[in-house]
């Protein structure tokens, strides 16, 4: 049983990370510093580092959450195209879920699979996100259409670079036209059709 004493640390914990994810989401890594960090939780920078150790475990601690809870999002997006009996249906239940992350959680994957590339601890934990994430694409693709290697992967790859310059850039930096998210979603499912089938 946890005593209050271990709840509260808990929380003040909890805070301190979402506080590190949101000074990333608006100004990336250089917003997060301990003292910025500690202002916006609510906290001391001693807790901080007495929780931490210093920035860079803060922001190995905020990775380890933020790819930690897209790929959780990510494992619900497939039980729910897996339930899902017609094929361009399911993907494009993917596909929309797919932009839909990468936009929601730009910020973090910003930060951290391009910001924070120079700490190798860093780059190790996202190159593993990546092929975790890969590995969880291309092999329900294999599965539901019985395709081979080259063909998932490259349907994986087609996901991955929509996602991120999603993640990097707002859609008004991209082209001056407007495109819903639903019709770039839509294009999107019909392309990895196209590459599995």
């Amino acid at each position: 049983m946890r005593t209050p004493l271990q709840t509260r640390s808990e929380s003040s914990a909890d805070r301190m990370l979402a506080a590190t994810l949101a000074l990333l989401d608006e100004g990336g890594p250089g917003a997060v510093t301990v003292a910025a960090v500690a202002r916006a939780s609510g906290a001391s920078n001693g807790s901080l580092y007495h929780r931490f150790g210093d920035r860079h475990g803060l922001l190995l601690a905020a990775q380890a959450r933020a790819l930690g809870t897209i790929e959780a999002e990510t494992a619900t997006a497939f039980a729910e195209a897996d339930t899902e009996p017609d094929d361009e249906q399911a993907v494009a239940l993917l596909a929309t879920a797919a932009i839909d992350l990468f936009v929601r959680h730009g910020g973090s994957l910003r930060a951290f699979l391009v910001d924070v590339a120079d700490s190798e601890e860093v780059r190790a934990a996202s190159t593993a996100f990546t092929h975790r994430l890969a590995g969880t694409v291309t092999g329900w693709l294999q599965q539901r259409f019985a395709c081979g290697v080259p063909a998932a992967e490259s349907a994986w790859r087609l996901l991955f670079a929509l996602g991120v310059s999603r993640a990097l850039f707002e859609d008004d930096a991209i082209s001056p036209v407007p495109l819903d998210p639903g019709a770039l979603a839509d294009a999107l499912g019909r392309a990895v059709l196209a590459v599995v089938r």
